[in-house]
């Protein structure tokens, strides 16, 4: 589930989501009954640029100190988010806003 910011009312689903970020799901895609607007994808867009240092350091940090990962991965100049990303594409942002949230980090809201 992603937090309201980026889904109000549940509107979309977490795969338009990350679609639009990744480039997947853009304005040329009108057809899709779950198109969004414009103005909702560039919040998106906003948001996730607002938060990508800081998601980028909580999964850092979650991975040293939960899951055990030496202290190299906190010096790494590689990005985690990437590699996430590249890793998992179809369920990067539901996967790295679990980790996230439960481990009771939190990122900032975007309103335009």
């Amino acid at each position: 589930m992603l937090p309201d910011c980026l889904t109000p009312y549940k509107h979309y689903n977490e795969e338009t989501i990350s679609g639009v970020l990744d480039g997947i799901v853009n304005s040329d895609d009108e057809d899709s009954e779950m198109y969004p607007s414009e103005k909702t994808m560039l919040r998106w867009h906003h948001w996730y640029i607002l938060n990508q240092f800081n998601m980028e350091g909580h999964m850092k940090s979650i991975g040293y100190r939960l899951l055990g990962f030496k202290e190299e991965l906190l010096r790494s100049s590689s990005s985690l988010l990437e590699q996430i990303k590249s890793s998992m594409p179809d369920t990067w942002l539901r996967t790295i806003l679990r980790y996230l949230y439960n481990s009771g980090n939190s990122l900032q809201p975007f309103y335009s």
